[in-house]
């Protein structure tokens, strides 16, 4: 259990994006453009206060807290690299022994036997391991032996592949599913040794290719799976050897990324973003982003929309989940540089923040840029910069 001076939320788009407390969250972390920002309250129902920040001149992608080290981590977009602290998030140190890859894009902690073990993904895709907290990592180089790599590839320039996120079996640690954004959905039941592609959910509809950035895994029957991707969102009952697509570019969220089963209920989903994929947000200068719950374990879905505004123009690109008690904290920030939060698991949302950097996986903010910012943007995103 959290000490009573650590109730900690944190919004970021990959990453540790689900945390817990045994009362209501005090600290907020916030991943952005320009680094990580705290707020801080004195108890639920207190304001929000913006207190420090840190990493301002770095991306950060994914941040994940560590309760039994009590060790704040933050990945970097770019040449940002890997970092950690020990004080929460007042000083920093690099955690990059082993990388061949400073672009950092999630993290991920797996609880073995009572010790932590940390995997990390990188663009380009590859998958790290750490059994030291981030002192020393290792490639699991045997998830890059699967084929049609060639296929792999993610539509900004400059046009590589990425490791967007990582699930562990509940029960069997030794099974992890691996999300490539764009390639392929990926599964070990070896500890890393072997990997298989469970590929039955692709149709010749796709827009896109394997787009794969998130899978849920229902802890009570590990054999049911929601992924969530550039197509909608898929359901399987069997381990992903057969799916089923549950919502689809036609639905109200087409490109869904953010997601959680509420620890609750788990028939309870919570689903944001947007309707459409990012280029249609830059031809209407909206993604028209939304938050979605469903009661029936996926099968129907309501807006869950009070508090915010009449439309949300910068996509939901980031989603947090705080538990405490029977009660949970659900956060969104948008790639136009809003933060909101629900205490009531949804019903009502108030504004945290609406004057952050944007919060934004990779280039998604430059769609609500002008023409002129957008390219310049996308000039750095080529060089890696």
């Amino acid at each position: 259990m959290e000490m009573e001076n650590k109730l900690i939320a944190v919004l970021s788009c990959n990453g540790g994006t689900v945390t817990h407390g045994s009362g209501p969250a005090t600290q907020l972390f916030v991943a952005t453009l320009r680094g990580m920002h705290v707020f801080e309250r004195t108890g639920q129902g207190s304001p929000w206060q913006r207190t420090r920040s840190a990493l301002e001149d770095r991306h950060v992608s994914a941040l994940l807290y560590e309760p039994q080290s009590e060790l704040l981590f933050a990945g970097a977009h770019g040449k940002g690299g890997m970092w950690v602290s020990r004080d929460l998030g007042v000083t920093w140190e690099p955690r990059g022994n082993g990388l061949k890859s400073d672009h950092v894009y999630t993290l991920a902690a797996q609880q073995r036997d009572g010790r932590v073990v940390l995997y990390l993904g990188t663009e380009p895709s590859a998958l790290y391991r750490s059994d030291d907290l981030g002192e020393n990592w290792v490639e699991v180089s045997a998830m890059l032996s699967v084929p049609d790599q060639d296929k792999w590839t993610f539509p900004p320039p400059p046009h590589v592949a990425h490791v967007k996120n990582v699930a562990f079996h509940p029960a069997q640690p030794d099974t992890l599913y691996v999300c490539i954004e764009q390639g392929a959905l990926l599964k070990t039941t070896d500890d890393g040794a072997t990997w298989t592609e469970p590929r039955s959910y692709e149709s010749e509809q796709d827009k896109f290719y394997h787009d794969n950035h998130r899978v849920l895994i229902r802890p009570s029957n590990p054999a049911q799976l929601f992924m969530c991707g550039g197509e909608g969102l898929h359901y399987s009952a069997d381990a992903g050897e057969t799916w089923t697509h549950l919502m689809t570019r036609a639905d109200r969220i087409g490109y869904p990324d953010a997601m959680f089963i509420d620890p609750r209920d788990e028939n309870v989903l919570y689903l944001g973003g947007p309707g459409n994929a990012p280029r249609e947000w830059g031809a209407k200068r909206s993604a028209d982003a939304t938050v979605l719950r469903s009661r029936d374990g996926g099968a129907t879905w309501e807006e869950i929309r009070n508090g915010l505004p009449a439309e949300v123009i910068g996509n939901i690109e980031g989603m947090g989940l705080y538990q405490w008690a029977d009660q949970v904290m659900l956060l969104a920030g948008t790639a136009t540089g809003e933060t909101y939060a629900s205490e009531d698991g949804g019903e009502n949302w108030y504004t945290v923040a609406d004057d952050l950097p944007p919060i934004s996986k990779g280039g998604h903010y430059r769609w609500f840029l002008q023409v002129d910012e957008r390219e310049q943007v996308e000039d750095r995103m080529r060089t890696g910069t």
